[in-house]
């Protein structure tokens, strides 16, 4: 049996984004090579990979250039892209929206933007923009906003703010340091009491937690070695089966297991991370999902659609 689709970890890359990874990155952001893009990309994959809705969203490096003014535009510039694919596309394509982080006021304007004119649904977020961590103070701000909002929420790895290239220079950021990063925002997302503090917000978190699942059992010894943390810091396992998560990448034979002792079925939903994935490792990847013996097949309609069209209000 082959499943239908609604896939929601899909990348696009507008003209602006393009000129933006040349630019900055001379086409290698986070170390991978700029794909061709056109929005035909994404409706060809899903034409071969029985993907029915793509909700697309801008990958890594996030669009922060390092500069205020341009950080703007470049945002109104991938968010106009969007919305217009999403107006050609409506039964096919639906799109997060990107703030300019870390600047405050600005994103807050493009919050009600995407929702109030450009029926975005819901927003993707960087694990870090050029360093500023999801869970810093001085963007409750945002999260109040989008909590306000009841905003859906799909939380995107970056390469970490500080690194050291001798190091990891070998490695692609996408192999190991997004794990990590993700795992490292939303620890500091956990301490900082934004999942308490703003309950509205429904957040995915990419690639089935990352590192998460392994070492939630860890979190809870924190304490022991700072007693000053509460409980409420500590409670990974609580914070975990309430949100969502997607299953881009490689995610059995491991991580999925480690996930399913976590979290209700019911979270996860389908993820193909293209055109940044290949087409035939797309389809190798959920050849896996459709295969395996660990979900029963009521788990996988949820997995690959149903779970998604609750979350997106899709009839």
């Amino acid at each position: 049996m082959t499943h239908s689709k609604i896939d929601l970890h899909a990348h696009y890359l507008s003209p602006g984004y393009k000129k933006f990874l040349k630019e900055q990155f001379n086409d290698m952001g986070d170390g991978v090579k700029t794909p061709d893009y056109s929005i035909d990309t994404t409706l060809e994959i899903m034409a071969q990979t029985n993907i029915d809705y793509s909700v697309i969203s801008i990958s890594s490096p996030h669009i922060n250039t390092g500069e205020k003014g341009s950080t703007i535009e470049l945002a109104e510039e991938v968010n106009e892209y969007a919305a217009t694919q999403h107006q050609n596309y409506a039964d096919k394509i639906g799109f997060f929206a990107s703030l300019p982080l870390p600047y405050v006021d600005e994103s807050l304007k493009a919050i009600d933007k995407a929702l109030d004119q450009q029926d975005a649904a819901g927003f993707t977020l960087p694990t870090n923009s050029r360093g500023t961590y999801l869970g810093d103070p001085k963007l409750d701000p945002i999260m109040q906003k989008l909590n306000e909002r009841h905003a859906l929420v799909a939380l995107h790895p970056n390469a970490p703010g500080t690194i050291d290239q001798t190091v990891t220079s070998q490695i692609p950021a996408p192999i190991m340091e997004f794990f990590f990063d993700t795992t490292r925002t939303v620890l500091n997302m956990l301490q900082n009491g934004i999942f308490k503090r703003y309950p509205n917000i429904k957040f995915i978190i990419p690639h089935a937690g990352a590192v998460l699942p392994i070492i939630a059992g860890r979190v809870k010894l924190a304490q022991s070695l700072n007693p000053n943390l509460t409980d409420d810091q500590v409670d990974i396992n609580s914070v975990l089966s309430q949100q969502y998560f997607d299953v881009a990448g490689a995610v059995l034979p491991q991580q999925l297991p480690a996930l399913l002792e976590l979290i209700d079925p019911d979270r996860l939903v389908y993820a193909s991370d293209t055109p940044y994935t290949p087409t035939p490792a797309v389809k190798i990847l959920s050849n896996q999902l459709e295969e395996t013996g660990l979900l029963s097949d009521a788990m996988k309609d949820k997995i690959f659609k149903t779970n998604a069209q609750k979350l997106l209000n899709l009839k």
